[in-house]
C-alpha cells in the first residue's frame, strides 16, 4: 500500500510517498481502508514539531512516528482478535491526534475504540473535514459557556480550518456572529453564515465599541489584554493556544482578569475524538446546520503540495487528501 512519510521534523519537504506493507490488526484494532482524510494545522504544527515543547511526546530529535494524519473518513476493512461492535464495511470516521496519526495512507491501523459511525448520509470527503476542526471548535465555544439566540459572538481568525465551524455552531445555536479575517476569506465566511464580516488588515475590531458575549480566538496573535473592553459585563474570551507562551499569557493574564472583574478569560481544555461531541456534530451534519467548505482536494502522491497550500494561509476552508 502507499502512505505518507516522514523521518524528521520540518517543511513539507520532509514527506516522502513510499510503499509500506499493510498492516494486520491486532488484538482490540481496526484496518481502516480510507476514502478521504483532510489537514489542519495541527498536522501543519506536528510536521514541524511545534510547539517543541510537544516533542517530549512526539520525539525529541525525531519523530517518533512516521505516521502523518489526523482526520479520517472510510470504511472498516479487517478487524483483530476481541474486537466488538466493528464489522467489515462500517464507515467510521476519527480524530487520529491521540492514536499515532496515519490517514494519509491507503490504510490505517488504529485501536478499535478510536472510531466512531459516520453520520448517515454524509459522504467521505464531507466527514473527513470534521473531527479535529469540529471538535476543536465544538469545545471552545462550550468552554465559553452556552450560547443562548441574541448572544453576540466574535470569532478572530474565522477563514482557517476551524473557524467555519465556529460559524456555524455558534448560528446553530442562535447566536449573532461576527467573523473576523483577511479580505480573500470574507466571501467564504459570508458564506456559512456569518451575520457581520471584519477584515482585520482595515478595521482593529477591538477599538470600534463593538461588545460580545463571547469571543472565540483562534487567530492566537493579539495579547488577550486587548479583547478587555470587546466583552460584555459577565462575557467570556476563549483562547485556542498554538503556543506555550501564549498559553500561559491567557492564563496568567486572562486568570488575573477574571479574578478582578465579571469578565472571564483564559483557554480550555481540549479533549479530541471525544465520541459525544462526534456524535453531536453527526447530528448538526444530517440536519443541514454544518456545511463543511472544501477548498481543493489533493491525491495522496501530492501530499507535500496539499501542506504547502495549508500553509501558505490562502486555504479557504478545508484541503482534502484522497487515495488513489
Amino acid at each position: 500500500m502507499k502512505a505518507i512519510l516522514k523521518d524528521r521534523y520540518g517543511s513539507a519537504d520532509v514527506l516522502r510517498f513510499a510503499e509500506v506493507d499493510k498492516p494486520i490488526p491486532a488484538a482490540g484494532r481496526a484496518l481502516v481502508r480510507v476514502h478521504a482524510a483532510s489537514l489542519n494545522t495541527a498536522d501543519s504544527d506536528h510536521l514541524w514539531g511545534r510547539p517543541r515543547i510537544a516533542r517530549i511526546g512526539s520525539g525529541l530529535r525525531r519523530p517518533a512516528t512516521g505516521r502523518v494524519g489526523l482526520d479520517v473518513a472510510g470504511t472498516v476493512e479487517e478487524v483483530g482478535p476481541d474486537v466488538t461492535g466493528l464489522r467489515r464495511g462500517d464507515r467510521v470516521w476519527a480524530d487520529l491526534f491521540g492514536y499515532g496519526h496515519g490517514s494519509l495512507a491507503d490504510y490505517v491501523c488504529v485501536p478499535a475504540n478510536a472510531l466512531a459511525p459516520m453520520p448517515a448520509g454524509v459522504s467521505f470527503e464531507v466527514a473527513s473535514t470534521v473531527p479535529h476542526s469540529g471538535v476543536l471548535a465544538l469545545q471552545a465555544l462550550r468552554a465559553g459557556g452556552a450560547i443562548r439566540p441574541g448572544h453576540r459572538v466574535l470569532i478572530n481568525g474565522a477563514g482557517g480550518c476551524v473557524g467555519p465551524f465556529a460559524v456555524q455552531i455558534a448560528k446553530a445555536g442562535g447566536a449573532e456572529v461576527t467573523a473576523v479575517d483577511h479580505d480573500g476569506k470574507l466571501d467564504l465566511l459570508r458564506q456559512v453564515g456569518a451575520d457581520h464580516v471584519v477584515d482585520y488588515t482595515r478595521e482593529d475590531f477591538t477599538t470600534n465599541g463593538q461588545q460580545y458575549d463571547l469571543i472565540l480566538d483562534i487567530a492566537a496573535v493579539r495579547s488577550v489584554l486587548r479583547f478587555r473592553r470587546c466583552l460584555r459585563p459577565g462575557g467570556r474570551y476563549v483562547l485556542i493556544a498554538r503556543t506555550l507562551s501564549g498559553f500561559f499569557e491567557a492564563a496568567v493574564m486572562g486568570g488575573l482578569v477574571t479574578l478582578l472583574s465579571s469578565k472571564r478569560m483564559g483557554v480550555f481544555s481540549w479533549r479530541p475524538n471525544e465520541r459525544a461531541d462526534l456524535a453531536l456534530l453527526a447530528g448538526l451534519l444530517e440536519q443541514g446546520s454544518i456545511r463543511p467548505h472544501i477548498d481543493r482536494r489533493y491525491r495522496l502522491a501530492d501530499a507535500a503540495e496539499a501542506f504547502r497550500y495549508l500553509q501558505s494561509g490562502q486555504a479557504r476552508g478545508k484541503v482534502l487528501v484522497t487515495p488513489s
